[in-house]
């Protein structure tokens, strides 16, 4: 029930496998919530506090893929890969841009919480608020 298109990332094969197996057994998460943001991978909605947020689909498409590895680094070749399958892919900086359109949209639904984290010279990492907010110096 999936299919990707080359070239792909091995850690993104390999996370579909995963998923693919998960939902072979009844396991399937279609919910992914980080703090008061909730991802919906069914109906494609995101929503912070039970307010509907909207997104571009690359704005989506992004938060999917940072919500489906919760926690993990993701780098930008890693996003340009998920956003254009090695398609005419435009340069890295754009990844810049989605984010920062991405953390703008969330941080107004969300009172200014931050939930993704710059993981500078690697990419980025989706976190409960309260873990970025940690991780930033004074």
């Amino acid at each position: 029930d999936d299919y990707m298109t080359k070239p792909f990332h091995k850690d993104e094969l390999v996370a579909r496998i995963h998923a693919i197996v998960r939902r072979s057994k009844g396991h399937a998460q279609s919910v992914i919530q980080t703090g008061d943001l909730v991802v919906n991978l069914d109906t494609k909605t995101v929503e912070v506090g039970g307010q509907r947020v909207h997104l571009t689909g690359k704005e989506y498409q992004m938060l999917e893929l940072l919500s489906l590895r919760k926690g993990t680094t993701l780098t930008k070749e890693m996003f340009l890969n998920h956003l254009y399958g090695g398609m005419d892919e435009p340069e890295l900086k754009i990844i810049d841009v989605f984010i920062c359109k991405l953390r703008k949209k969330l941080a107004n639904a969300s009172e200014g919480r931050n939930f993704i984290e710059t993981v500078w010279g690697r990419g980025y990492v989706l976190r409960e608020p309260h873990e970025v907010e940690e991780r930033i110096p004074a």
